[in-house]
C-alpha cells in the first residue's frame, strides 16, 4: 500500500536511541510518532456524555429491614440509605418492551416502569453514631396487579406503573445488538453499573422519610431519573492544568530517591494533538523519509581514530603548521555548519 510522504520531510536529529530528542518548534515537516509534541494545548477535544433530556418522578412505599428487628439489632437508633442497584423485568413474550418508539414521533420513546426492583444499602447507627451494620434490601416499586408486592401498591405514591416520554433523537442502546430487547441502562454504586451509557439512563436516589427502631419499619422515597445520554465531542480552550497538592517528608539522609521525594510532583508534558483550528496538528502525523539508523549512526561514531601526532619531536616548522591548521580547524567547523543551517532553511521555506 503507497503512503502520502511529503516532498522535503525529514528526521529531526537521532539520538542514541535513534529518536529525535526534545521539544522543538514545529517545521515544515513534523513526525508526532518519533517526535512528540511538548508544550501547553491550546485547545482540547473534550469526549463527554451529554443529556440531551431528562424527567423525573417521585415514589414511595413502607419497608421492613428485616425480620424480629428489635431482636437482632436493639441498639439501633437511626438509618441511611443509598441505592446499589434499579433492574427492570424482561418482557414475557408476547409483551412490549419497556422501551419502544412513538409512531409518527421517530425522536421520542415511550418509557414503562413496572415492578421495578430497587435494591438498598441501609447503614444502621446507635445513639452516638457508630456503625453497627449495612444491611442489603430489595424492595418492588411500582408493582403490577397480582404480583406479591402488590399489597403496597397506592394509587398515589407508588402506582402499578406509569409511563414516561423522552427525546432520543439518536435512538437507544439494545442488548447484545438485539433490537428487540431494547434497555435502560442503570448508574448505580457497583461495579457493573456505575458508569453512564449511551441511550437511556437511570439514576435512583432514596431518602428515608421515618425510622421505626422497634419494628425496623422504614418509609422509603425515591427519586427515578430517566435520561437520554449521548457522548458528544467539545473543543475547549485549555486555560492551564491543576495543580495537585503534594505532601511534605523530611528527608532523614542526602540521596537520590530523597531529593526525587522531595522534589515537586511528576507530570506528563506531552500534550495531545490539537484536532481543530488554529494549530490542526493532527496533520504531523507524517512517515517522514530519510531517518539515519542507529547502526550507521554508531559505526560513525566507533571509527577508527587518527594516528598519534608523532611530529611532536619534529622542527618547530612543523609545529607551527600545526597550530596553524588547529586555530584554522573551529572556522572551518563553523563555516560548514552555517552552510548546512542556511540550506536547510532554505528548504524549508521552499516547503511552506
Amino acid at each position: 500500500m503507497s503512503k502520502y510522504k511529503p516532498i522535503g520531510c525529514n528526521f529531526g536529529r537521532p539520538g542514541a536511541s535513534g529518536q529525535t530528542e526534545g521539544c522543538q518548534a514545529p517545521g515544515p515537516c513534523r513526525d508526532v510518532c518519533t517526535t512528540p509534541v511538548c508544550g501547553t494545548p491550546q485547545y482540547l477535544t473534550l469526549l463527554a456524555p451529554v443529556v440531551y433530556d431528562e424527567i423525573g418522578i417521585n415514589l414511595c412505599r413502607q419497608i421492613t429491614l428485616a425480620p424480629n428487628f428489635n431482636t437482632a439489632y436493639p441498639s439501633a437508633v437511626s438509618a441511611s440509605a443509598e441505592v446499589i442497584s434499579t433492574a427492570l423485568p424482561a418482557p414475557s413474550e408476547g409483551e412490549q418492551p419497556a422501551v419502544a418508539p412513538i409512531n409518527g414521533r421517530p425522536s421520542c420513546y415511550s418509557v414503562t416502569l413496572q415492578n421495578m426492583t430497587v435494591t438498598f444499602a441501609v447503614k444502621l447507627f446507635d445513639c452516638a453514631g457508630r456503625l453497627l451494620t449495612i444491611l442489603t434490601v430489595p424492595a418492588v416499586y411500582l408493582p403490577s396487579p397480582g404480583s406479591p408486592d402488590y399489597v403496597h401498591y397506592d394509587e398515589d405514591t407508588n402506582p402499578s406503573s406509569v409511563e414516561l416520554e423522552l427525546y432520543a433523537p439518536y435512538g437507544v442502546t439494545y442488548a447484545d445488538g438485539n433490537v428487540s430487547a431494547p434497555v435502560i441502562n442503570d448508574i448505580g454504586f457497583s461495579t457493573t453499573n456505575s458508569s453512564p451509557a449511551q441511550g437511556l439512563n437511570m439514576i435512583t436516589i432514596p431518602k428515608i422519610l421515618s425510622f421505626d427502631p422497634d419494628t425496623g419499619d422504614v418509609s422509603m422515597g425515591i427519586t427515578v431519573y430517566l435520561k437520554s445520554i449521548y457522548y458528544s465531542q467539545y473543543l475547549i480552550p485549555h486555560n492551564g492544568r491543576a495543580v495537585a497538592p503534594k505532601g511534605s517528608l523530611i528527608p532523614p539522609e542526602d540521596s537520590v530517591c530523597m531529593e526525587f521525594v522531595s522534589g515537586s510532583l511528576l507530570d506528563r508534558e506531552i500534550k495531545p494533538l490539537e484536532l481543530g483550528p488554529p494549530s490542526y496538528e493532527e496533520t504531523l502525523k507524517h512517515d517522514c523519509a530519510g531517518s539515519s539508523s542507529c547502526c550507521s549512526r554508531a559505526s560513525s561514531e566507533t571509527a577508527s581514530p587518527a594516528p598519534a601526532a608523532d611530529t611532536a619531536s619534529s622542527d618547530t616548522g612543523s609545529g607551527a603548521d600545526q597550530a596553524e591548521e588547529t586555530t584554522q580547524t573551529p572556522q572551518t567547523a563553523s563555516a560548514g555548519a552555517g552552510s548546512a543551517e542556511l540550506l536547510d532553511t532554505l528548504s524549508r521555506l521552499g516547503n511552506l
